[in-house]
């Protein structure tokens, strides 16, 4: 059982850079979901024409984190497509193989 912040739930997610993590948690409407998300790859993504970040972009991305401590913003592989997940409502984490449960 993982009794953790937001934040230390955050890094604990961010440790596994292009691996995959799978999640569980509850949507706002009630709903258990699952993804399967890849850390490191929404950052990529987003640099994909570029090759860089943008002064604004790194901006933007601080102010989002600073303001919403508890929303991490991530890439889900099956629907291949960026997706949030609030942190406060996950129940599970799978990374490597090991299994955290979210208190």
């Amino acid at each position: 059982m993982l009794n953790a912040k937001p934040a230390q739930i955050r890094a604990l997610i961010e440790t596994a850079g292009s691996r995959f993590v799978s999640v569980e948690f509850v949507k706002r409407t009630g709903e258990l979901r699952r993804m399967l998300v890849n850390p490191a790859r929404l950052g990529a993504h987003l640099r994909r024409d570029t090759g860089a970040k943008s002064e604004s972009h790194v901006r933007g991305a601080e102010t989002r984190k600073a303001n919403n401590p508890h929303l991490l913003n991530v890439w889900d592989e099956l629907a291949d497509a960026p997706r949030t997940i609030n942190l406060d409502t996950l129940t599970q984490i799978k990374i490597d193989g090991v299994h955290y449960q979210v208190n």
